[in-house]
């Protein structure tokens, strides 16, 4: 009980000195008043950009998976073996028309 009665004592002799030693805030409506200089850290500090490098463009990827024009010798109207000649393309069913 005595040791806690004694730093509680010495604590309270302390606190007026810690008082005094605090700075004083400036005037917030005070235009002239002294600010202190604020530093701070940018977000893109250590920033690398990002490089894909050489890589085709799209239209070059188009061009690769595109089917090829005319190789077939098919026309947008008809399939590749499935029309006979003399017949449309709309008629399904049998043999029998």
């Amino acid at each position: 009980m005595r040791t806690i009665s004694a730093a509680l004592i010495g604590a309270g002799a302390v606190l007026p000195l810690l008082a005094h030693a605090t700075t004083a805030v400036p005037d917030p409506t005070d235009a002239g008043a002294s600010v202190p200089a604020v530093t701070v850290q940018s977000a893109f500090d250590g920033y690398k950009s990002w490089q894909d490098g050489e890589t085709p463009g799209w239209q070059q990827l188009n061009r690769a998976v595109a089917p090829g024009q005319g190789k077939t010798g098919t026309k947008h109207s008809q399939q590749a073996g499935s029309q006979q000649e003399g017949k449309s393309g709309h008629e399904h069913g049998g043999e029998s028309k």
